[in-house]
């Protein structure tokens, strides 16, 4: 059942989403509400399911490694896909799988400094789980943009929250520390982080502003299940013809306008753009499908579809650094 929210709810959530460190005080500014009450409606999100943690989003780039994403198309039982949903729960490299209904059945996401890496990080899995996959695809990811969400309360501003393509930075063991820690839990306060890295809580500080100010944490995500308040996730695979720097430019102003638009993805691979879309039903996913081809006919040469059935981001407890 689909999950109401008061206004003071869709301005909380539309603040935290991208900011999961951002004080109670702001927040209940902005609520024009106690902290008391931000902190019982917080709480409250958090036990309907709709928040289901927080975590510093790691750019992975400015550490020195590439993104990849691969797609399987499955031929297995429940239980093989078990297997295989436990097996890429360990591996550190992976740092996103979705599943979805549609052209295929698993994304994997991974990070490698090499290609050599990666190609290690596929063939251990292709000789583990070879024999359920029955199609793959492989794509390299050039440059990717998320966009806050325009749909649960309407504001002028929308922000835009580039995660890969900063210059690659140099961190150090206690930098480690305080990135898995942020990872595993974004709204850790500075005594906890400090007493854990063996740090003062102003060298903690420090760290974490300077993680933030070189891009490694472009920002601190809270994470929301859409589904609890009645969307749907689709991702969308745009296959181009005529393609210029020009063309690009229009599409994505195209996309950052449409309120539905979530995120995209610059892609080296079978598609050239990949975009996420939050919906309520399958009409509405229509009606933007429509809106591309007719504002684009020249330039599309497909679009295909995916539905988001589930997604887990950093699914290993462990950090990759």
């Amino acid at each position: 059942m689909e999950i109401k929210l008061t206004k003071a709810d869709k301005i909380i959530l539309r603040n935290v989403e991208y900011n999961a460190r951002i004080f109670e005080k702001e927040l209940a500014r902005k609520c024009n509400l106690s902290k008391d009450s931000i902190r019982y409606r917080i709480n409250r999100l958090k036990k309907l399911g709709v928040i289901t943690g927080t975590g510093a989003f790691i750019d992975y780039t400015a550490l020195g490694y590439s993104s990849y994403k691969l797609y399987l198309k499955l031929s297995a039982t429940n239980e093989q896909k078990e297997e295989l949903r436990k097996y890429l729960g360990t591996q550190k490299q992976i740092f996103a799988i979705f599943e979805s209904s549609g052209n295929w059945d698993i994304a994997i996401a991974v990070f490698a400094k090499t290609r050599g890496e990666y190609y290690e990080f596929e063939n251990n899995l292709l000789s583990k789980f070879g024999n359920l996959i029955y199609s793959k695809d492989f794509c390299l990811m050039i440059d990717a943009v998320l966009l806050q969400n325009n749909l649960i309360i309407h504001e002028n501003q929308r922000d835009e929250f580039p995660v890969w393509g900063g210059k690659i930075v140099d961190v150090d063991a206690k930098d480690k520390i305080l990135m898995n820690e942020l990872h595993r839990d974004g709204k850790q306060n500075l005594l906890d982080l400090g007493g854990r890295a063996k740090l003062s809580i102003d060298s903690v500080s420090r760290r974490i502003k300077r993680l933030v100010k070189s891009k490694v944490i472009p920002f601190f995500s809270t994470s929301i299940n859409y589904n609890k308040l009645g969307f749907e996730k689709y991702k969308l695979f745009i296959y181009v013809k005529n393609y210029s720097n020009d063309v690009e430019e229009k599409i994505l102003d195209f996309l950052r306008t449409n309120k539905h638009t979530l995120n995209y993805i610059k892609m080296i691979g079978p598609w050239k753009l990949e975009v996420e879309f939050l919906v309520k039903n399958h009409d509405e996913f229509e009606n933007i499908l429509s809106l591309i081809q007719e504002n684009f006919p020249d330039i599309i040469q497909k679009l295909e579809f995916s539905i988001f059935r589930n997604e887990v981001w950093f699914p290993c407890e462990k950090l990759l650094v």
